[in-house]
């Protein structure tokens, strides 16, 4: 059926964010089964509890619509989640993988935040107000966690960064310019 209409954009849209959330909840555990740190495995653990109340809130808003909740295929997820299985490849350290992992997290709750505002701006446009009460809710759960990692990512960069220092070991940098100079 062709898309003619805001309200089959919003439903697209809101179908699409649906599937984000589903996804997310399949990668939550694996993150946090993965993190080397208690602190990042808590945060992963509880964003496991909000996103099963955002998936719910989501499914709610299908009901106000009286529209049976339907998947769009997130894109957007699913290739993060391929760039994580590549960079496993790689083999990093247990920390280096905490590090990457709280990247992506943050890149996943910048889609989530985009997606919530978007879709709040369509429920305004259609007079869906009981949407957008439940979307917002979603929208500052999504906005808490991108802190939450964005702080945990900073703080176990400046500790790993303080180790690395301490221990007397050069970074990334200097060991491609000793590379490039005939060294190493």
């Amino acid at each position: 059926m062709p898309m003619q209409s805001l309200i089959d954009l919003f439903l697209h849209e809101l179908g699409d964010i649906y599937d984000a959330e589903q996804r997310i909840v399949q990668i939550l555990p694996q993150l946090a089964g993965e993190s080397a740190d208690p602190q990042t495995q808590n945060v992963y653990r509880q964003h496991l509890q909000e996103t099963q109340q955002q998936i719910q809130n989501i499914e709610q808003c299908f009901q106000v619509l009286g529209v049976q909740p339907q998947r769009q295929n997130c894109a957007a997820v699913a290739g993060l989640k391929q760039e994580h299985d590549a960079f496993m490849q790689e083999r990093p350290t247990p920390a280096i993988l905490t590090m990457y992992d709280l990247g992506a997290a943050a890149e996943i709750e910048h889609y989530g935040i985009a997606s919530y505002q978007g879709l709040i701006e369509q429920c305004a446009l259609l007079g869906q107000q009981d949407c957008a009460q439940l979307l917002q809710k979603n929208l500052q759960q999504e906005q808490t966690m991108l802190r939450n990692v964005t702080s945990l990512a900073h703080q176990l960069g400046q500790q790993s960064a303080s180790q690395q220092a301490s221990l007397g070991l050069q970074g990334g940098a200097d060991t491609l310019s000793q590379t490039s100079a005939g060294g190493v």
